[in-house]
Formats: structure tokens, sequence, C-alpha cells
């Protein structure tokens, strides 16, 4: 087990793809199981950023927490602030729920990264990958105190380590579904 903690962003709008991403399937599962048990084979607990609570009540268990956005309309910046926030670990692994591909490998392998030095490790894959990384617990005063308004301004105030050589199959790990042609593409890719 790695010793961090892992939250699972799920507190947007799908408005791109006109319903909840979160329970979009892959062979018959949806994508926020897939990603929940998948961390749940590195990581203690998975903490569950959500825009309303009993949307997800059905996956909530001694494992998994689910934190609702307090800010409104803020997008995944507001569901960042809410994981570190309640988070006892020094960085958290952060994803989204449109990324049923995400690889333990690469998590382990970005993990090996962390030596206390910076505020974020991130993939970077022609661009930050930035609902793919390990942010630090230190960034929640940041954000709390900082008037941002995404994951991205935020990177411009802090110290990020950019990795771009992976052992693992990293442009596999990052896939996310924003729209239904996205879907449509990766279900007619998708390997199971």
């Amino acid at each position: 087990m790695l010793r961090f903690g892992a939250l699972v962003l799920c507190g947007g709008r799908s408005q791109r793809i006109g319903k909840n991403k979160a329970y979009l399937l892959k062979d018959n599962e949806p994508f926020i199981s897939i990603i929940v048990n998948r961390l749940l084979e590195i990581f203690e607990k998975v903490v569950i950023a959500v825009d309303e609570t009993q949307k997800y009540t059905q996956i909530i268990n001694n494992r998994v927490k689910v934190v609702e956005d307090k800010r409104n309309y803020y997008g995944p910046i507001e569901g960042l602030r809410q994981g570190l926030k309640i988070s006892q670990k020094d960085y958290i692994f952060v994803c989204g729920c449109d990324m049923p591909n995400i690889s333990k490998d690469c998590i382990i392998e970005l993990a090996g990264y962390i030596d206390y030095s910076y505020e974020c490790i991130l993939p970077f894959l022609e661009k930050p990958q930035v609902l793919h990384g390990f942010y630090s617990k230190s960034l929640y005063t940041k954000i709390e105190s900082g008037s941002y308004f995404s994951i991205k301004g935020l990177l411009d105030d802090v110290k990020v380590k950019y990795i771009s050589k992976f052992n693992c199959n990293i442009k596999e790990s990052v896939i996310n579904i924003n729209t239904k042609e996205d879907y449509i593409k990766f279900l007619g890719g998708a390997n199971g």
C-alpha cells in the first residue's frame, strides 16, 4: 500500500456528455467503481469529492469517504480543496471520475518521484496532466487563502515536478472521457 491518500473528483456537471460521467459503463461496470476499486488496491482509503452526496451513497464504505463541494461552480479546484482539507496524508493522488483506464503501475511509478521538495508531481504529455498526479497537503492553505479558480492557475504559483518519461503506459492511464464522441471511441477501442 502507498502511504499517501487518493482523491477522485466527481463534482463536474458533465455538460459536454450530457450524463454523469462517473456512471458511464466499461464492461458493464460504472467508471467510478472501476477507478475506486483500482485505487483501493494501492491506497488504504479513497475520498470522492462530489457535487451532491446522495448521488454516490451506494459506493460509501469504511474505506471510501465522500466529501461534498462547498463552493458551487468552482470546478476541480473545489474538489481538490475539499480532498486536501480532510486528508491526513502528506500527499494525495488526484484523478477524475472519467478515467477508467487509470493504471496502478503508473500511480506507483509517479509516487516514486515524491521527495517532499515539490508540492505537485504530474505527468507531462504534451501538456500537464493535472488530473493524474500527486498534490501536497500544504496546498490546502494556498487554495484556501488564494483566489484560485482552476488547478492550472494554482500550478503557476507552486513548485511542480513534471515527469515525461515512464516505464508504464501513461498515455493509456491518463485517458479521460469528456464527450459522447470520446465515449464512443473509447468503447470501440476498450480492451476490457
